[in-house]
């Protein structure tokens, strides 16, 4: 079984977080991962709701759901932004980086959280 310190997760990984936060159990690791997959759909199809919407605030709370979602499987810069966005929304009702662009990164950051669930998986 491979270690999670030494298996090689894409960059938007934190890696260390990770390796720390899950013993370096990689089974531990695929378990959280298959929840957060059973759960991610909904929560990306009530932020796109939010979004057409034209909920802000709903958007922004969303992005806080979902930081602590993407924090739990070890995409600690891409959460901590959510974080900001959401916390720049609540002070001054403006977006710093523009709704449409955090559902693309999100999109993005969930292929590369497939694609190494998948690899991790095949070394089992």
């Amino acid at each position: 079984m491979m270690s999670l310190e030494s298996f090689p997760f894409h960059p938007s990984f934190d890696r260390e977080y990770i390796a720390e936060l899950f013993d370096n159990e990689a089974s531990y690791f695929l378990e959280i991962v298959e929840h957060f997959f059973n759960n991610i759909p909904a929560e990306m199809s009530d932020l796109n709701h939010t979004f057409v919407s034209g909920d802000k605030l709903g958007f922004a709370k969303k992005l806080h759901k979902l930081s602590s979602m993407l924090g739990c499987v070890g995409q600690v810069e891409f959460s901590k932004q959510c974080k900001k966005v959401e916390q720049s929304f609540l002070q001054t009702q403006e977006f710093v980086v523009p709704q449409e662009k955090m559902i693309a990164e999100l999109q993005e950051i969930l292929l590369h959280i497939q694609k190494d669930y998948e690899k991790l998986k095949s070394y089992q």
